[in-house]
């Protein structure tokens, strides 16, 4: 007895979509998952993207969105975590101080 699994991809229009449905678009590359915002409009990284409702796009199911929001997860981890520099705070002018050139004022 021979089984083979055969994966069926479906592909549909942006305008069946609903929105908040995450998707790809044939030919992207894979690391390029849309969000559907509204019904003209798709993010991409927080990134507001014109689309046509005509377009062809492949829906993610369950399984690929977990791998994507762990790969984002894992992702934003090895982000460098950003520096904060402190002003260093300016030196008194010698008049201030009460110092001049040639010593102390008294």
């Amino acid at each position: 007895m021979c089984t083979n699994s055969v994966v069926e991809v479906v592909f549909m229009t942006f305008s069946e979509l609903q929105t908040g449905d995450y998707f790809r678009i044939p030919g992207m590359s894979i690391g390029y998952v849309y969000r559907k915002t509204s019904d003209n409009s798709c993010s991409l990284n927080d990134t507001l993207q014109p689309i046509r409702s005509h377009t062809r796009v492949k829906k993610l199911t369950g399984v690929e969105l977990i791998e994507y929001f762990a790969q984002q997860t894992t992702a934003a981890e090895r982000k460098p975590k950003p520096v904060v520099r402190l002003k260093s705070r300016p030196v008194p002018s010698r008049e201030k101080a009460g110092i001049t050139k040639y010593g102390i004022i008294n």
